[in-house]
Protein backbone atom coordinates (compact mmCIF):
# COMPACT_ATOMS: atom_id res chain seq x y z
CA UNK A 1 0.00 0.00 0.00
CA UNK A 2 1.24 3.45 -0.87
CA UNK A 3 2.78 5.31 2.08
CA UNK A 4 0.65 8.33 1.33
CA UNK A 5 -2.62 6.37 1.38
CA UNK A 6 -5.39 8.00 3.49
CA UNK A 7 -5.49 4.86 5.64
CA UNK A 8 -1.90 5.43 6.75
CA UNK A 9 -1.57 8.35 9.17
CA UNK A 10 0.98 10.89 8.07
CA UNK A 11 3.43 11.79 10.87
CA UNK A 12 2.79 15.52 10.50
CA UNK A 13 -0.88 14.94 11.31
CA UNK A 14 -0.06 13.61 14.78
CA UNK A 15 0.39 16.47 17.26
CA UNK A 16 2.95 16.28 20.02
CA UNK A 17 0.87 16.51 23.19
CA UNK A 18 3.12 17.70 26.01
CA UNK A 19 6.93 17.86 26.24
CA UNK A 20 9.02 14.76 25.87
CA UNK A 21 9.87 13.29 29.25
CA UNK A 22 13.52 12.86 30.19
CA UNK A 23 14.70 9.59 31.67
CA UNK A 24 15.79 9.52 35.33
CA UNK A 25 19.39 9.10 34.17
CA UNK A 26 19.16 12.20 32.00
CA UNK A 27 17.63 14.20 34.84
CA UNK A 28 20.54 13.28 37.12
CA UNK A 29 23.30 13.79 34.57
CA UNK A 30 22.24 16.75 32.43
CA UNK A 31 22.86 20.38 33.29
CA UNK A 32 25.74 19.96 35.74
CA UNK A 33 28.21 22.03 33.73
CA UNK A 34 25.84 24.98 33.56
CA UNK A 35 24.71 24.44 37.15
CA UNK A 36 28.25 24.55 38.50
CA UNK A 37 29.03 27.58 36.37
CA UNK A 38 25.94 29.50 37.45
CA UNK A 39 26.48 28.59 41.10
CA UNK A 40 30.07 29.81 40.95
CA UNK A 41 28.99 33.05 39.26
CA UNK A 42 26.36 33.65 41.95
CA UNK A 43 28.99 33.02 44.63
CA UNK A 44 31.38 35.49 42.97
CA UNK A 45 28.63 38.11 42.73
CA UNK A 46 27.76 37.87 46.42
CA UNK A 47 31.42 37.93 47.46
CA UNK A 48 31.86 41.06 45.33
CA UNK A 49 28.85 42.66 47.02
CA UNK A 50 30.27 41.89 50.47
CA UNK A 51 33.62 43.41 49.49
CA UNK A 52 31.91 46.49 48.03
CA UNK A 53 29.97 47.06 51.26
CA UNK A 54 33.09 46.58 53.40
CA UNK A 55 35.24 49.01 51.38
CA UNK A 56 32.42 51.57 51.23
CA UNK A 57 32.02 51.38 55.00
CA UNK A 58 35.77 51.74 55.44
CA UNK A 59 35.89 54.84 53.23
CA UNK A 60 33.15 56.44 55.34
CA UNK A 61 35.24 56.14 58.50
CA UNK A 62 37.78 58.77 59.42
CA UNK A 63 40.23 56.12 60.59
CA UNK A 64 40.33 53.47 57.93
CA UNK A 65 41.59 49.91 58.24
CA UNK A 66 44.15 48.14 56.08
CA UNK A 67 43.03 46.60 52.79
CA UNK A 68 43.53 43.09 54.17
CA UNK A 69 41.35 43.76 57.20
CA UNK A 70 38.63 45.29 55.04
CA UNK A 71 38.72 42.30 52.67
CA UNK A 72 38.24 39.92 55.61
CA UNK A 73 35.37 42.08 56.85
CA UNK A 74 33.86 41.80 53.36
CA UNK A 75 33.83 38.03 53.77
CA UNK A 76 31.91 38.42 57.04
CA UNK A 77 29.32 40.43 55.12
CA UNK A 78 28.89 37.41 52.83
CA UNK A 79 28.06 35.38 55.94
CA UNK A 80 25.69 38.07 57.18
CA UNK A 81 23.78 37.80 53.90
CA UNK A 82 23.07 34.12 54.72
CA UNK A 83 22.50 34.10 58.50
CA UNK A 84 25.81 32.25 58.92
CA UNK A 85 27.43 32.32 62.35
CA UNK A 86 30.00 34.98 63.24
CA UNK A 87 31.71 34.76 66.63
CA UNK A 88 31.93 37.88 68.79
CA UNK A 89 34.42 37.84 71.68
CA UNK A 90 33.98 40.65 74.22
CA UNK A 91 35.91 41.76 77.30
CA UNK A 92 35.64 44.93 79.37
CA UNK A 93 37.62 47.97 78.25
CA UNK A 94 39.82 49.87 80.68
CA UNK A 95 37.20 52.62 80.98
CA UNK A 96 34.46 50.08 81.49
CA UNK A 97 36.47 48.24 84.15
CA UNK A 98 37.01 51.45 86.10
CA UNK A 99 33.28 52.12 85.90
CA UNK A 100 32.44 48.66 87.17
CA UNK A 101 31.32 47.10 83.89
CA UNK A 102 29.33 43.89 84.00
CA UNK A 103 32.20 42.30 82.06
CA UNK A 104 34.87 43.21 84.59
CA UNK A 105 37.09 40.20 85.20
CA UNK A 106 35.28 38.10 82.61
CA UNK A 107 34.45 37.68 78.96
CA UNK A 108 31.57 36.80 76.68
CA UNK A 109 31.73 34.73 73.52
CA UNK A 110 28.62 34.87 71.35
CA UNK A 111 28.06 32.94 68.12
CA UNK A 112 25.70 35.36 66.39
CA UNK A 113 23.57 34.51 63.36
CA UNK A 114 22.18 37.45 61.42
CA UNK A 115 20.81 37.89 57.91
CA UNK A 116 21.03 41.30 56.27
CA UNK A 117 17.99 40.41 54.22
CA UNK A 118 18.47 42.94 51.42
CA UNK A 119 21.63 41.01 50.53
CA UNK A 120 19.79 37.72 51.09
CA UNK A 121 17.10 38.71 48.59
CA UNK A 122 19.75 39.67 46.04
CA UNK A 123 21.41 36.25 46.47
CA UNK A 124 18.02 34.58 45.98
CA UNK A 125 17.38 36.61 42.82
CA UNK A 126 20.76 35.69 41.30
CA UNK A 127 20.39 31.99 42.17
CA UNK A 128 16.79 32.00 40.91
CA UNK A 129 17.94 33.37 37.58
CA UNK A 130 20.75 30.84 37.43
CA UNK A 131 18.42 27.92 38.15
CA UNK A 132 16.05 29.10 35.46
CA UNK A 133 18.85 29.30 32.87
CA UNK A 134 20.13 25.82 33.76
CA UNK A 135 16.63 24.34 33.53
CA UNK A 136 16.00 26.03 30.18
CA UNK A 137 19.16 24.52 28.75
CA UNK A 138 18.65 21.04 30.23
CA UNK A 139 14.94 20.86 29.35
CA UNK A 140 12.45 18.22 30.44
CA UNK A 141 9.19 18.31 32.35
CA UNK A 142 8.42 20.47 35.36
CA UNK A 143 9.85 17.98 37.86
CA UNK A 144 13.05 17.57 35.86
CA UNK A 145 13.46 21.33 35.57
CA UNK A 146 13.15 21.74 39.34
CA UNK A 147 15.98 19.23 39.79
CA UNK A 148 18.07 20.96 37.12
CA UNK A 149 17.52 24.34 38.80
CA UNK A 150 18.82 23.00 42.11
CA UNK A 151 22.14 22.15 40.46
CA UNK A 152 23.34 25.70 41.12
CA UNK A 153 23.45 24.92 44.85
CA UNK A 154 26.48 22.61 45.26
CA UNK A 155 29.03 25.00 43.75
CA UNK A 156 27.58 27.95 45.66
CA UNK A 157 27.62 26.21 49.06
CA UNK A 158 30.88 24.29 48.66
CA UNK A 159 32.80 27.40 47.64
CA UNK A 160 31.42 29.27 50.66
CA UNK A 161 32.41 26.42 52.99
CA UNK A 162 35.91 26.06 51.54
CA UNK A 163 36.68 29.76 51.80
CA UNK A 164 35.33 29.85 55.37
CA UNK A 165 37.80 27.09 56.27
CA UNK A 166 40.80 28.68 54.58
CA UNK A 167 40.34 32.32 55.66
CA UNK A 168 41.36 33.25 59.20
CA UNK A 169 39.42 36.22 60.58
CA UNK A 170 40.03 38.08 63.83
CA UNK A 171 38.97 41.70 63.39
CA UNK A 172 39.13 44.09 66.38
CA UNK A 173 35.86 45.81 67.29
CA UNK A 174 36.09 49.60 66.89
CA UNK A 175 37.29 51.26 70.08
CA UNK A 176 34.55 52.39 72.46
CA UNK A 177 34.02 53.13 76.16
CA UNK A 178 32.25 49.88 76.96
CA UNK A 179 34.09 46.83 75.66
CA UNK A 180 37.02 45.56 73.67
CA UNK A 181 36.94 42.46 71.59
CA UNK A 182 36.94 41.05 68.10
CA UNK A 183 34.85 39.51 65.36
CA UNK A 184 35.99 36.00 64.53
CA UNK A 185 34.98 33.13 62.28
CA UNK A 186 35.31 29.55 63.37
CA UNK A 187 37.06 27.53 60.64
CA UNK A 188 34.90 24.99 58.82
CA UNK A 189 31.72 26.16 60.55
CA UNK A 190 28.86 24.11 59.09
CA UNK A 191 26.51 27.11 59.10
CA UNK A 192 28.63 28.54 56.27
CA UNK A 193 27.75 25.47 54.19
CA UNK A 194 24.25 24.46 55.26
CA UNK A 195 22.58 27.88 55.10
CA UNK A 196 23.98 28.93 51.68
CA UNK A 197 23.07 25.43 50.45
CA UNK A 198 19.44 25.70 51.61
CA UNK A 199 19.06 29.19 50.16
CA UNK A 200 20.56 28.09 46.83
CA UNK A 201 18.46 24.91 46.65
CA UNK A 202 15.22 26.81 47.26
CA UNK A 203 16.06 29.65 44.87
CA UNK A 204 17.34 27.32 42.15
CA UNK A 205 14.30 25.05 42.43
CA UNK A 206 12.02 28.08 42.12
CA UNK A 207 13.91 29.17 39.01
CA UNK A 208 13.58 25.69 37.52
CA UNK A 209 9.87 25.63 38.28
CA UNK A 210 9.48 29.01 36.63
CA UNK A 211 11.27 27.62 33.59
CA UNK A 212 8.68 24.82 33.41
CA UNK A 213 5.65 27.03 33.92
CA UNK A 214 4.48 26.44 30.33
CA UNK A 215 3.96 22.75 31.05
CA UNK A 216 2.27 23.46 34.39
CA UNK A 217 -0.18 25.90 32.87
CA UNK A 218 -0.87 24.22 29.53
CA UNK A 219 -1.22 20.53 30.29
CA UNK A 220 -2.32 19.94 33.86
CA UNK A 221 -5.16 21.83 35.56
CA UNK A 222 -3.69 21.08 38.99
CA UNK A 223 -0.35 22.35 37.80
CA UNK A 224 -2.02 25.55 36.64
CA UNK A 225 -3.70 25.96 40.02
CA UNK A 226 -0.45 25.23 41.84
CA UNK A 227 1.39 27.82 39.76
CA UNK A 228 -1.30 30.36 40.63
CA UNK A 229 -1.03 29.58 44.35
CA UNK A 230 2.73 30.02 44.31
CA UNK A 231 2.48 33.30 42.42
CA UNK A 232 -0.24 34.56 44.76
CA UNK A 233 1.62 33.58 47.94
CA UNK A 234 4.77 35.30 46.75
CA UNK A 235 2.74 38.40 45.86
CA UNK A 236 1.22 38.40 49.38
CA UNK A 237 4.67 38.20 50.99
CA UNK A 238 6.23 40.95 48.87
CA UNK A 239 3.22 43.21 49.42
CA UNK A 240 3.43 42.56 53.15
CA UNK A 241 7.06 43.70 53.28
CA UNK A 242 6.48 46.73 51.06
CA UNK A 243 3.33 47.87 52.86
CA UNK A 244 5.05 47.42 56.24
CA UNK A 245 7.80 49.78 55.10
CA UNK A 246 5.22 52.25 53.76
CA UNK A 247 3.38 52.10 57.10
CA UNK A 248 6.59 53.02 58.93
CA UNK A 249 7.06 56.01 56.60
CA UNK A 250 3.47 57.13 57.23
CA UNK A 251 4.02 56.80 60.96
CA UNK A 252 7.22 58.84 60.71
CA UNK A 253 5.34 61.57 58.85
CA UNK A 254 2.51 61.52 61.40
CA UNK A 255 4.90 61.53 64.37
CA UNK A 256 8.08 63.28 63.17
CA UNK A 257 9.53 63.41 66.67
CA UNK A 258 10.60 59.77 66.46
CA UNK A 259 12.40 60.30 63.15
CA UNK A 260 14.19 63.37 64.53
CA UNK A 261 15.31 61.40 67.57
CA UNK A 262 16.63 58.59 65.39
CA UNK A 263 18.72 60.86 63.17
CA UNK A 264 19.91 62.89 66.17
CA UNK A 265 21.07 59.66 67.81
CA UNK A 266 22.95 58.28 64.78
CA UNK A 267 24.51 61.69 64.11
CA UNK A 268 26.20 61.92 67.49
CA UNK A 269 30.01 61.80 67.63
CA UNK A 270 31.90 60.02 66.26
CA UNK A 271 30.15 61.40 63.19
CA UNK A 272 32.04 59.11 60.82
CA UNK A 273 29.86 56.26 62.13
CA UNK A 274 26.66 57.92 60.89
CA UNK A 275 27.04 56.75 57.30
CA UNK A 276 27.97 53.27 58.52
CA UNK A 277 24.84 53.00 60.69
CA UNK A 278 22.57 54.27 57.91
CA UNK A 279 24.12 51.86 55.36
CA UNK A 280 23.56 48.91 57.70
CA UNK A 281 20.00 50.08 58.31
CA UNK A 282 19.37 50.00 54.56
CA UNK A 283 20.65 46.41 54.37
CA UNK A 284 18.33 45.53 57.25
CA UNK A 285 15.17 47.19 55.86
CA UNK A 286 13.51 43.84 54.99
CA UNK A 287 14.27 42.68 58.55
CA UNK A 288 12.56 45.81 59.83
CA UNK A 289 9.55 45.10 57.63
CA UNK A 290 9.27 41.56 59.04
CA UNK A 291 9.46 42.96 62.58
CA UNK A 292 6.48 45.16 61.64
CA UNK A 293 4.48 42.65 59.58
CA UNK A 294 4.27 39.95 62.26
CA UNK A 295 2.97 42.30 65.03
CA UNK A 296 0.60 43.83 62.47
CA UNK A 297 -0.92 40.34 61.98
CA UNK A 298 -1.37 39.97 65.75
CA UNK A 299 1.94 38.31 66.65
CA UNK A 300 4.79 39.62 68.77
CA UNK A 301 8.44 40.49 68.54
CA UNK A 302 10.38 39.31 71.56
CA UNK A 303 13.32 37.48 73.04
CA UNK A 304 13.36 33.78 73.85
CA UNK A 305 16.06 31.72 75.56
CA UNK A 306 18.67 32.11 78.27
CA UNK A 307 16.02 31.86 80.94
CA UNK A 308 14.18 34.85 79.44
CA UNK A 309 10.87 34.91 77.61
CA UNK A 310 9.61 38.41 76.95
CA UNK A 311 7.80 40.33 74.23
CA UNK A 312 8.45 43.95 73.42
CA UNK A 313 6.26 44.76 70.43
CA UNK A 314 2.66 43.68 69.80
CA UNK A 315 -0.83 45.13 70.14
CA UNK A 316 -1.14 43.99 73.76
CA UNK A 317 2.40 44.93 74.82
CA UNK A 318 3.48 48.17 73.23
CA UNK A 319 6.43 50.33 74.40
CA UNK A 320 4.99 53.67 75.48
CA UNK A 321 8.26 55.12 76.83
CA UNK A 322 11.90 53.97 76.64
CA UNK A 323 14.88 55.52 78.42
CA UNK A 324 18.52 54.41 78.32
CA UNK A 325 21.25 55.65 80.66
CA UNK A 326 24.70 55.07 79.12
CA UNK A 327 26.34 55.23 82.53
CA UNK A 328 24.09 52.44 83.70
CA UNK A 329 25.13 50.27 80.78
CA UNK A 330 28.81 50.83 81.54
CA UNK A 331 28.42 50.12 85.24
CA UNK A 332 26.41 46.98 84.61
CA UNK A 333 23.27 48.19 86.41
CA UNK A 334 21.24 47.60 83.23
CA UNK A 335 19.65 51.03 83.51
CA UNK A 336 17.32 50.59 80.56
CA UNK A 337 13.75 51.44 81.41
CA UNK A 338 10.70 50.81 79.27
CA UNK A 339 7.05 51.31 80.04
CA UNK A 340 4.59 49.03 78.28
CA UNK A 341 0.87 49.17 77.70
CA UNK A 342 -1.68 48.41 75.02
CA UNK A 343 -1.10 49.96 71.63
CA UNK A 344 -3.04 53.21 71.04
CA UNK A 345 -6.13 52.70 68.92
CA UNK A 346 -4.54 54.48 65.96
CA UNK A 347 -1.99 51.69 65.63
CA UNK A 348 -4.80 49.28 64.77
CA UNK A 349 -4.55 50.77 61.28
CA UNK A 350 -1.52 48.50 60.89
CA UNK A 351 -4.08 45.71 60.44
CA UNK A 352 -4.50 47.09 56.93
CA UNK A 353 -0.99 45.88 56.08
CA UNK A 354 -1.73 42.12 56.22
CA UNK A 355 -5.35 42.60 55.13
CA UNK A 356 -4.46 44.37 51.89
CA UNK A 357 -1.51 42.04 51.25
CA UNK A 358 -3.49 38.79 51.40
CA UNK A 359 -6.61 40.03 49.61
CA UNK A 360 -4.61 41.55 46.74
CA UNK A 361 -2.38 38.47 46.57
CA UNK A 362 -5.37 36.11 46.42
CA UNK A 363 -7.02 38.29 43.79
CA UNK A 364 -3.82 38.25 41.71
CA UNK A 365 -3.55 34.45 41.89
CA UNK A 366 -7.16 33.94 40.84
CA UNK A 367 -7.02 36.38 37.96
CA UNK A 368 -3.77 34.88 36.73
CA UNK A 369 -4.59 31.15 36.78
CA UNK A 370 -8.21 30.42 37.75
CA UNK A 371 -10.89 29.69 35.16
CA UNK A 372 -13.95 28.89 37.30
CA UNK A 373 -15.56 30.45 40.36
CA UNK A 374 -14.67 27.63 42.72
CA UNK A 375 -11.13 27.57 41.30
CA UNK A 376 -10.73 31.27 42.03
CA UNK A 377 -11.57 30.84 45.71
CA UNK A 378 -9.46 27.69 46.00
CA UNK A 379 -6.39 29.17 44.31
CA UNK A 380 -6.66 32.32 46.43
CA UNK A 381 -6.90 30.29 49.64
CA UNK A 382 -4.02 28.02 48.59
CA UNK A 383 -1.91 31.12 48.09
CA UNK A 384 -2.30 31.67 51.83
CA UNK A 385 -0.50 28.39 52.54
CA UNK A 386 2.49 29.57 50.48
CA UNK A 387 2.31 32.91 52.28
CA UNK A 388 2.43 31.18 55.67
CA UNK A 389 5.60 29.29 54.74
CA UNK A 390 7.26 32.46 53.47
CA UNK A 391 6.31 34.38 56.61
CA UNK A 392 7.76 31.67 58.87
CA UNK A 393 11.02 31.50 56.91
CA UNK A 394 11.22 35.29 56.68
CA UNK A 395 10.65 35.62 60.44
CA UNK A 396 13.57 33.30 61.14
CA UNK A 397 15.84 35.13 58.70
CA UNK A 398 14.87 38.47 60.24
CA UNK A 399 15.66 37.27 63.77
CA UNK A 400 19.02 37.42 65.53
CA UNK A 401 20.21 34.13 67.01
CA UNK A 402 23.03 33.92 69.54
CA UNK A 403 24.72 31.11 71.39
CA UNK A 404 26.35 32.75 74.43
CA UNK A 405 29.18 31.49 76.63
CA UNK A 406 30.07 33.73 79.56
CA UNK A 407 32.60 33.71 82.40
CA UNK A 408 30.88 36.51 84.30
CA UNK A 409 28.43 36.13 87.17
CA UNK A 410 25.93 38.67 85.82
CA UNK A 411 25.28 36.78 82.57
CA UNK A 412 24.28 33.09 82.22
CA UNK A 413 27.24 30.81 81.54
CA UNK A 414 25.62 29.15 78.51
CA UNK A 415 22.49 30.28 76.74
CA UNK A 416 20.85 30.24 73.32
CA UNK A 417 18.81 33.30 72.49
CA UNK A 418 16.54 34.24 69.58
CA UNK A 419 15.49 37.86 69.19
CA UNK A 420 12.78 38.79 66.72
CA UNK A 421 9.34 37.67 65.54
CA UNK A 422 8.04 34.38 66.96
CA UNK A 423 8.60 32.00 64.05
CA UNK A 424 5.90 29.38 64.74
CA UNK A 425 3.27 31.93 65.75
CA UNK A 426 4.12 34.00 62.68
CA UNK A 427 3.62 30.98 60.43
CA UNK A 428 0.28 30.13 62.04
CA UNK A 429 -0.96 33.71 61.75
CA UNK A 430 0.24 33.83 58.15
CA UNK A 431 -1.80 30.70 57.46
CA UNK A 432 -4.99 32.14 58.96
CA UNK A 433 -4.60 35.55 57.34
CA UNK A 434 -3.50 34.05 54.02
CA UNK A 435 -6.20 31.39 53.65
CA UNK A 436 -9.08 33.64 54.71
CA UNK A 437 -7.90 36.80 52.96
CA UNK A 438 -6.66 34.92 49.90
CA UNK A 439 -9.97 33.12 49.56
CA UNK A 440 -11.76 36.46 49.78
CA UNK A 441 -9.48 37.97 47.14
CA UNK A 442 -10.07 34.93 44.91
CA UNK A 443 -13.83 35.29 45.33
CA UNK A 444 -13.65 38.97 44.38
CA UNK A 445 -11.62 38.14 41.28
CA UNK A 446 -13.82 35.22 40.22
CA UNK A 447 -17.28 36.72 40.50
CA UNK A 448 -17.61 36.87 36.69
CA UNK A 449 -16.06 33.44 36.08
CA UNK A 450 -18.35 30.60 34.91
CA UNK A 451 -19.50 28.22 37.69
CA UNK A 452 -18.48 25.08 35.76
CA UNK A 453 -16.36 24.12 32.80
CA UNK A 454 -17.96 24.06 29.36
CA UNK A 455 -15.12 22.15 27.70
CA UNK A 456 -13.02 19.43 29.37
CA UNK A 457 -9.32 20.06 29.81
CA UNK A 458 -6.96 17.41 28.37
CA UNK A 459 -6.44 14.91 31.20
CA UNK A 460 -3.41 13.11 29.73
CA UNK A 461 -0.72 15.36 28.25
CA UNK A 462 1.14 12.37 26.79
CA UNK A 463 -1.57 11.31 24.30
CA UNK A 464 0.14 11.38 20.91
CA UNK A 465 -2.28 9.55 18.62
CA UNK A 466 -5.41 11.76 18.64
CA UNK A 467 -5.80 13.91 15.52
CA UNK A 468 -5.88 17.65 16.09
CA UNK A 469 -9.51 18.00 14.99
CA UNK A 470 -10.65 15.66 17.78
CA UNK A 471 -9.28 17.95 20.52
CA UNK A 472 -11.20 20.85 22.05
CA UNK A 473 -10.47 24.18 20.47
CA UNK A 474 -7.54 25.85 22.19
CA UNK A 475 -6.34 22.68 23.97
CA UNK A 476 -2.78 21.51 23.82
CA UNK A 477 0.47 23.44 24.07
CA UNK A 478 0.52 27.12 23.37
CA UNK A 479 3.38 28.77 21.67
Amino acid sequence: MDETSPRTPVRSEVPEWGPRRASPTAILTRGWAWGLKRGALAFAAMVALGQAVAFAVNLAQARGESAGTVARLGWLYFGWFHHATVTTHLTSSAEGARAGSALSGGAITADVGLAMMLGTFLAIAILYRGGRVVADRAGGGAGARIVHGMKVAPAYAILAFVVSGLVKIDIPIPRNALVTGSLQMRPWDLSWFVLPLLIAVAAGAAGGLRSGRHELVSYDPWGRRGAGAIAGGLRMFVLGLVLSFVAILVLAAARPGGARTYFATVSRPPTDQTAVIVAHHVLLLPNQSMWVLVPAMGGCDGIQGGGVSATFLCYSRFPTAVSVTPEGLISGTHDVRADFGSAPSGYLLFLLVPALSVVLGGRYAARKRARLKWEAVGVGAASGVVFAVLVAVGSWLASVSAGISSSTTSIPANASVLIGPGVWVAGLLGFVWGVVGGGLGGWLAGRKFPPRATLPEPSNPLIRSAPRAAQPDGAGPRG
